[in-house]
């Protein structure tokens, strides 16, 4: 199932994010990663998937799991690289952090990996 991830020019919420992420088979987690993020989990097809969103900003979050869209994913910005993390081009994307992160969840988007700059291919 896949959602409209924005309407018109509307952006969309932290509340709606995890609203999506509900109906997604997501609840909130009994224990958190951290005290300035919150974690939503689900059981998956083979084990638990978590994903985790820190407070107060949306320029990255994290998946953890046995699937294939795991890991931290980092906003690309043009003022600073990105030295840790999966490099999100949101611009390039047309989309905010929070609906990719729900794209990867849904099954919507797909991670493609790329051999990194200077990386053997």
């Amino acid at each position: 199932m896949v959602y409209p991830l924005m309407k018109g020019n509307k952006m969309l919420t932290r509340r709606q994010f995890f609203a999506r992420l509900r109906s997604l088979g997501f609840s909130k987690s009994r224990i958190q990663m951290t005290r300035i993020g919150l974690s939503y989990e689900k059981e998956a097809e083979h084990g638990r998937v978590t994903v985790s969103v820190p407070k107060f900003h949306e320029s990255t979050f994290h998946i953890l799991g046995d699937v294939p869209y795991s890991g931290i994913f980092v906003e690309k910005t043009d003022d600073r690289p990105v030295n840790w993390g999966t490099p999100v081009d949101t611009n390039a994307l047309g989309l905010t952090m929070l609906e990719v992160c729900l794209g990867l969840c849904s099954g919507g988007i797909e991670l493609v990996r790329q051999p990194t700059e200077g990386g053997s291919a």
